[in-house]
C-alpha cells in the first residue's frame, strides 16, 4: 500500500478497495433488486426451452430441470470515456485509401468480481433500474452470496484491457489495415454490486447443462443448447465450492 492510501473493507461482503487518503470517499456498495422469485424463473427457464428454432425436437419434454439455485454474483461497473486515435488503410474499396482519425467512445462497463473466464459477462446487461442500497435483508430466502476475488484497482485494470481490446475490434469498421492506434481510457465513475441471477442445471439425454436467468428483470442471460461441456455450467460448479455457507 502506498504512502497516503487507506484499505476500506466493505462490511457485508469483505471486499476491500484502495482509496488515496488525501480526498474524501464514499464507498458504494448496491444490488440489484430480486423482482423474479423460484416460481418466476423456473417459468422462464420452462418458456426458453420451448422456444426458439435451435432447440431440438422434443426438448422441453425430454429436458429435466435437477437444480435451480439463486446466486448473488459480484460485479464492478465502470463509466468510461475512451478516445481512439488511429491512422490506417482502406483496401476494400481497391484504391488502399489512407485514413487517420480520432473516434470518441463511452461505455458502461462491468467487470465480474470473479477470476473465472466461463460466466457469460458481455451477454448479461445489467439492468441499472433496479439498483438498490445493499442489505442482506432483502436478499432472496436461500439465495447464496458471492464475495468479490479482486479489488476496484484489479478491476480498474481488466476494464482498461478489455476497453483498449473493444476499440481496437471496432477499428475494423473504419480501415482494414490498422498502422498505428492508441486509445486514452478515463475511468470516470465506479460501483460494486451485487446482482441476483437464477442459475438452472438441467438434465438432457444424460448430458448436464445451465441456464442462467436474471433474477431483476426474468430474462434469461444464456442457456447451454444441448450442453457443450465446461462453459459457464463449470463456473456454477467451481463458484459452488465458494458460496457463503456452502
Amino acid at each position: 500500500m502506498g504512502p497516503g492510501e487507506i484499505i476500506v473493507t466493505c462490511p457485508y461482503c469483505g471486499t476491500p478497495a484502495r482509496l488515496g487518503g488525501e480526498r474524501p470517499f464514499l464507498l458504494k456498495h448496491a444490488m440489484l433488486a430480486a423482482r423474479v422469485d423460484r416460481a418466476g424463473a423456473q417459468g422462464a427457464v420452462e418458456g426458453w426451452m420451448q422456444g426458439g428454432f435451435m432447440m431440438p425436437a422434443g426438448f422441453a419434454r425430454a429436458a429435466k430441470v435437477v437444480s435451480l439455485e439463486c446466486v448473488y454474483v459480484p460485479f464492478y461497473v465502470f463509466e468510461v470515456a475512451a478516445k481512439t486515435s488511429y491512422a490506417g488503410l482502406l483496401t476494400r474499396t481497391g484504391t488502399n485509401e489512407r485514413r487517420t482519425g480520432v473516434v470518441p467512445r463511452n461505455y458502461l462497463w462491468k467487470v465480474l468480481g470473479r477470476r473465472s473466464t466461463d460466466f457469460p459477462v458481455r451477454e448479461y446487461k445489467v439492468p441499472l433500474s433496479a439498483k438498490v442500497p445493499f442489505s442482506t435483508g432483502e436478499m432472496l430466502p436461500d439465495s447464496k452470496f458471492l464475495n468479490a476475488e479482486m479489488d476496484e484497482d484489479e478491476a480498474a485494470g481488466i476494464a482498461r484491457g478489455e476497453v483498449e481490446k473493444r476499440e481496437r475490434e471496432l477499428l475494423k469498421d473504419l480501415v482494414d489495415v490498422i498502422e498505428d492506434a492508441r486509445t486514452e481510457v478515463v475511468l470516470d465513475d465506479a460501483e460494486f454490486l451485487h446482482a441476483p441471477l437464477w442459475f438452472s442445471e438441467y438434465v438432457y439425454k444424460g448430458k448436464h447443462a445451465v441456464v442462467v436467468v436474471d433474477a431483476a428483470t426474468g430474462e434469461v442471460v444464456r442457456g447451454d443448447i444441448p450442453p457443450p461441456t465446461g462453459g459457464f455450467g463449470e463456473f456454477l460448479r467451481t463458484a459452488g465450492r465458494d458460496l457463503m455457507g456452502g
